[in-house]
């Protein structure tokens, strides 16, 4: 099993504050998305139910194996990071 956050950076990825909209676990078959709660204060001036609406629309839309589609995603505000990378000291 297989498990990316889904991270938003709401003022593009040039700042380094992001929030979670979800996690995608990926085994073997579908992939499933579970949100978490947004705060209408931590996403504006964005939509929190048009964030989670978004990551369904980018994860449905990745074809064949979406864990490498979803890391390699080129985007300014949306990034996918799995949770099992651990960063060194």
């Amino acid at each position: 099993m297989r498990i990316l956050e889904a991270r938003f950076y709401p003022r593009s990825k040039a700042e380094p504050s992001f929030v979670v909209v979800g996690r995608v676990v990926l085994n073997g078959g579908p992939a499933a998305i579970e949100t978490t709660e947004l705060p209408a204060r931590t996403v504006r001036p964005f939509d929190a139910d048009g964030l989670q609406l978004k990551l369904k629309f980018i994860v449905d839309c990745a074809t064949g194996d979406p864990y490498p589609e979803l890391l390699s995603l080129r985007s300014d505000f949306w990034a996918f990071v799995d949770t099992a990378v651990q960063s060194g000291p």
